[in-house]
């Protein structure tokens, strides 16, 4: 076999397999799809098709079981629902929707477009975060190093010279005594804390008070709005465009804040009032949690008989807005951290050097 020939025979026609199934693969699987039936391509082989060339191991075999199921001559948006619970119920009442409507092709690259726009918000949001992030696990290691290995040492020459330790020395010495006693169990609380922290934060309950105390926040609470907003446009607007009915979109754009249970609880507030025979833009403007342009919005739209297209319009600049808050938070977080930093480091050093400075004044 030639060179040329053993490089051919290794060709990455094929993707490279994984466990899991990412956003970013179904994603990709939706993609192909759309691609698929808009070229003419029959449903049951473009699922094959799609799913063959997923790099998800497991969302191929999700999908080989709907392609089954669709085979039985079951509707693709309930062999989906039937098979699996990995696919928000608003993407399934979408397919249900491109089906009846007989534009699946349309629907899913509408959905698509839309999913990648969220992704995308979301990668750059944690990409801002990650260096605030770091730069605090830094300070904080920075500090508990010292006040548990360097300060001690320090502490155990200053009493055997007998010196008179000022104040701010004597303080951060008990600190660093208590940190030397108890260090194991300080890390081991902060770690059984974070967990159950963690645990209470993905019940209702914690989800409602997190969100509850995030909104108030200077900055914070803007960044939380704001990208509720975007949520609530674009998801809107999705729906609509694709014909889903005005009260069954609301009960799906309710499900998608299911993680915001205030949002969540206002927009089924707005659509039981919407069933009342009221406006829409009413009950947003009564929960007190959506924005004034928001509400004039969904006014207009409602007024005009256009209410997907205006929150189509909408949607980009909540999107523009929430990524310039993301950047407004990091720039603050950054110097505030370090600034935060700097001044405990500066206080530990200067319990240690001040008492050496009077010592040294002393020696004749």
């Amino acid at each position: 076999m030639s060179l040329d020939a053993w490089f051919l025979s290794r060709a990455r026609v094929s993707a490279k397999q994984h466990g899991r199934a990412s956003l970013d693969d179904k994603m990709t699987f939706f993609q192909q799809l759309g691609s698929l039936l808009a070229s003419g391509t029959p449903l049951l082989r473009a699922l094959h098709v799609s799913a063959e060339q997923n790099q998800s191991k497991t969302l191929q075999a999700v999908m080989e079981e709907v392609a089954e199921r669709v085979a039985s001559g079951m509707p693709l948006h309930t062999a989906i629902e039937a098979t699996t619970d990995m696919f928000p119920m608003h993407w399934v009442a979408m397919i249900a929707t491109g089906e009846a409507t007989g534009k699946l092709d349309e629907v899913l690259v509408d959905l698509n477009r839309q999913i990648r726009e969220a992704a995308d918000t979301r990668s750059k949001f944690i990409g801002s975060m990650i260096y605030p992030c770091v730069l605090i696990f830094v300070a904080v290691l920075v500090v508990f190093a010292m006040l548990w290995f360097v300060v001690p040492t320090f502490g155990d020459m200053f009493k055997e010279m007998g010196a008179e330790l000022p104040g701010i020395t004597v303080f951060v010495l008990d600190i660093s005594d208590q940190v030397a006693a108890y260090g194991l169990y300080i890390v081991a609380g902060f770690c059984v804390g974070g967990y159950f922290f963690k645990r209470w934060l993905n019940t209702d309950a914690g989800r409602r008070r997190s969100i509850s105390v995030m909104v108030a926040i200077p900055v914070v609470g803007d960044l939380v709005i704001q990208s509720s907003m975007y949520r609530f446009a674009s998801n809107l607007a999705l729906l609509l465009k694709s014909g889903v009915p005005m009260l069954e979109t609301m009960q799906t754009v309710a499900d998608v804040f299911a993680a915001q249970p205030p949002y969540r609880e206002a927009i089924e507030y707005a659509k039981n009032r919407m069933a009342a025979g009221r406006s829409l833009a009413d009950g947003l403007e009564e929960s007190g949690l959506f924005t004034s342009m928001m509400v004039n919005a969904v006014r207009v739209g409602e007024e005009s008989a256009q209410l997907g297209r205006v929150m189509e319009e909408i949607a980009p600049y909540y999107r523009e807005k929430t990524q310039a808050f993301m950047s407004r938070v990091t720039k603050l977080a950054e110097p505030a951290i370090i600034m935060v930093m700097g001044a405990v480091i500066s206080v530990v050093m200067l319990a240690i050097y001040i008492p050496m400075f009077e010592m040294a004044g002393n020696v004749k």
